[in-house]
């Protein structure tokens, strides 16, 4: 079976990125806790939000990314 190319889409890529950026703010935000340090900055509890928008970004290109192949594949399959 020959697999139509598909135009590689960043946004996966800039999805992880941000996600793992958000990992590492939430633990920047966490770990202070255990050491009895509290009032957080601002900025800070809102660069955690980078971990599920990025996550979601992740995903929602990779679900984007999957239904254009599988649109190509059955093109490619009814034009047998």
């Amino acid at each position: 079976m020959h697999r139509v190319p598909l135009p590689r889409s960043g946004a996966v890529r800039l999805g992880l990125a941000l996600f793992a950026l958000g990992l590492i703010f939430i633990a920047a935000d966490v770990i202070p806790f255990f050491f009895s340090a509290h009032d957080r900055p601002l900025w800070l509890n809102l660069a955690c939000l980078l971990a599920p928008a990025g996550f979601a970004i992740a995903v929602g290109s990779a679900v984007c990314a999957g239904r254009a192949e599988q649109r190509a594949i059955l093109r490619e399959l009814a034009e047998r």
